[in-house]
């Protein structure tokens, strides 16, 4: 798969592709490469001006295009306006920010991805805030698919005859020096 796409330019040329990204200045979210591979991301992110002068610095060095939602008309804005002006809140703005992504770029095709990140009960909050994004995008907006990035710490709930096969397998297979696939 690698090679295919090594010798396939086009595989790895995003610009006909639209990312939101919840969270998009999270430190493991994809936004460097989406931006290093033409996409046109839609980013969703705090209003603190340190984290838009860093993706909007990204942008202007990428081939990739990005949209963000502000408070001001940006052509009212100088540099450091723009980066005052810009990002929302996840948590207060759900309703906002969901009937903004409803009506933005009708007929293009929609990939959420949930990236936001926070300690404790604060990260089941924003998740929430995430959660209810995505499902009114995904059953008001045809076309919309969701990404998720898992930690090891995520936990899944599958169904009893998945976990048996996934035992005998593991069963079978971890007491052997070698697996061939």
């Amino acid at each position: 798969a690698i090679i295919k796409c090594a010798d396939s330019p086009k595989y790895l040329d995003l610009s006909d592709r639209h990312f939101v990204l919840l969270g998009a200045g999270s430190a493991m979210g994809p936004f460097l490469v989406l931006m290093a591979l033409g996409a046109n991301v839609v980013a969703i992110d705090l209003d603190r001006p340190g984290i838009w002068k860093r993706l909007i610095g990204i942008a202007k060095k990428s081939p990739g295009s990005l949209t963000f939602p502000m408070k001001k008309e940006q052509s009212a804005c100088d540099e450091d306006e723009l980066y005052a002006s810009s990002g929302c809140n996840l948590f207060t703005q759900t309703p906002m920010i969901r009937d903004w992504l409803l009506q933005l770029y009708p007929g293009s095709k929609f990939t959420v991805g949930s990236y936001a990140y926070l300690n404790g009960a604060a990260h089941v909050q924003v998740s929430l805030a995430m959660d209810a994004i995505c499902r009114d995008l995904t059953e008001k907006r045809k076309g919309t698919s969701l990404a998720y990035l898992c930690t090891p710490t995520d936990a899944h709930l599958i169904p009893k005859e998945a976990f048996d096969a996934a035992s005998e397998n593991y069963n079978a297979f971890s007491k052997k020096p070698y697996c061939i696939l």
